[in-house]
């Protein structure tokens, strides 16, 4: 039985309750690109009756000093439980040195990050060109699950395009995570052509189903249980896994 159903990756906007109540979703992570739609996810946060997570964004890797204590008081005073990084348009690396201070600030407040990986076939976002480089981010996750054992690490998309990358660095750190969000576009990019479903089960086998996060833009909750997985492995992917990770009381 299914008790609880959390899309832990999820962005803020108009159509996202709408989405939620097809999809039958309970909660919802919010995980903003830029300060504004930070902004804009606390708001949809406070008027969610307990609906949304928000994530924070770290606006200028250049003054961390500050996001850390901004961080701080976002996670006590308007209920962030985790961090969005999208390198893509942020241009670092995760193990560029000047984050590392923020790392142990996550750490010390038990909330997870999440990074964006793979290459999309966006030109920019926010007026910012994506730049592909940027979105191979399997090394410097590698190198702060290891530096950092206890920070819990979210890889987004499945690794996209790195999948198989992704799935050995999850296999590898036990603070390491995966999300399903967007497969769609990385499955049918693929060849020989497989189906999101395909790749999920695969990964299970791979990783167990304890390390995997349901995600959606595209990826529904149908996609998890029209699988041949178990009912305790649907019931960790689809939600007890994100409850547990989030710290969230259970329902």
């Amino acid at each position: 039985m299914i008790s609880m159903i959390i899309n832990f990756h999820e962005h803020p906007g108009e159509d996202v309750d709408e989405r939620m109540r097809i999809d039958g979703i309970d909660l919802s992570v919010l995980l903003p690109v830029g300060s504004e739609n930070l902004t804009r996810a606390i708001r949809m946060s406070e008027k969610g009756s307990g609906r949304y997570v928000p994530f924070f964004w770290v606006a200028s890797l250049d003054r961390i000093d500050e996001a850390c204590r901004d961080l701080e008081s976002y996670v006590n005073e308007k209920g962030v439980l985790g961090v969005k990084f999208q390198p893509l348009i942020q241009h670092f690396f995760p193990d560029d040195q000047r984050l590392y201070p923020f790392y142990e600030r996550c750490r010390e407040l038990s909330i997870p990050v999440l990074f964006h990986t793979g290459v999309v076939a966006f030109r920019q976002e926010l007026g910012i060109p994506h730049l592909a480089k940027f979105g191979y981010t399997i090394p410097g996750i590698d190198q702060i699950a290891h530096e950092f054992p206890d920070l819990k690490v979210v890889i987004a998309h499945m690794g996209g395009n790195y999948h198989y990358e992704a799935l050995i660095l999850t296999q590898k750190h036990e603070n390491v995570y995966m999300d399903t969000a967007y497969l769609h576009f990385f499955c049918e990019r693929m060849l020989p052509r497989i189906e999101p479903v395909e790749m999920i089960e695969h990964a299970v086998k791979i990783v167990g189903s304890e390390k995997i996060l349901y995600g959606g833009e595209g990826t529904t909750p149908t996609v998890i249980r029209s699988s041949g997985l178990s009912s305790r492995e649907k019931m960790n992917i689809l939600g007890e896994n994100a409850r547990k990770l989030l710290r969230l009381s259970q329902s």
